[in-house]
């Protein structure tokens, strides 16, 4: 599980946790973390996902601790509301998608050998920015869109190797990302989630069986497939 310190991988691995599984927590916010994984009796391990070596190092440990891993959890994600290319901050840039994209193939390769020995499912969190567009954070919305095409692509493959992959895509939920401007939004009329409603997502995507979708999640509704569009032949 990463990003698990808050926001909706906090709420996941609580979810995973109080069903009784072994829940490895990760995320680089040490102290946070550590405090959020003994709270709801997790292990906690630093990771920074854009790190491909501590990837492969942490799977190395959970695989020798645990023998397999059932669920992977891709969840870490920042944002820089960036809309204007012409300003854009290229070194943020550059970690955003190190982060946002890179990290959830990083995650994908290292764990390929522990799910592989007897199946599993990987769950990347996306984002309803997945599949329309977001003028106001570009590099957001270019990362999760990368995401979404990995999951579709390299789902088929996964199947024969007993894995399944999917993405959660919710729309706007109370996480560190709205600093605070859950009430301002409110009043505008937007409703805005749960990270414990999206972690039920979740849960229902696992339970689903389906692999290769990106499941879209609205608020208080269950998370559905979305349909796009086929290109002309």
């Amino acid at each position: 599980m990463t990003g698990a310190a808050s926001g909706i991988g906090r709420a996941t691995a609580a979810r995973f946790a109080a069903d009784g599984a072994t829940v490895i927590a990760t995320d680089v916010t040490d102290e946070a973390g550590a405090k959020a994984a003994a709270a709801m009796g997790a292990r906690y391990e630093h990771l920074d996902v854009a790190d491909p070596d501590a990837w492969t190092d942490l799977v190395a440990r959970v695989d020798r601790d645990h023998g397999r891993i059932d669920v992977l959890h891709l969840n870490a994600g920042v944002r820089l509301g960036a809309s204007d290319p012409a300003t854009l901050d290229l070194e943020a840039y550059r970690r955003l998608i190190d982060i946002n994209q890179h990290g959830v193939l990083y995650g994908l390769v290292a764990a390929l050998g522990p799910l592989t020995t007897a199946g599993g499912d990987i769950v990347v969190t996306a984002s309803r920015a997945a599949v329309e567009p977001l003028p106001n954070d570009l590099p957001y919305v270019m990362a999760k869109h990368a995401v979404a095409g990995l999951v579709r692509s390299v789902a088929p493959m996964l199947c024969e190797r007993n894995i399944r992959i999917n993405a959660i895509c919710p729309a706007i939920v109370d996480t560190g990302f709205l600093a605070g401007a859950r009430h301002r939004l409110e009043a505008t009329g937007l409703v805005v989630m749960d990270a414990e409603e999206v972690a039920e997502g979740v849960m229902a995507i696992l339970a689903n069986g389906s692999t290769g979708e990106c499941f879209v999640q609205q608020p208080g509704e269950p998370p559905v497939p979305f349909e796009f569009a086929q290109p002309p032949r």
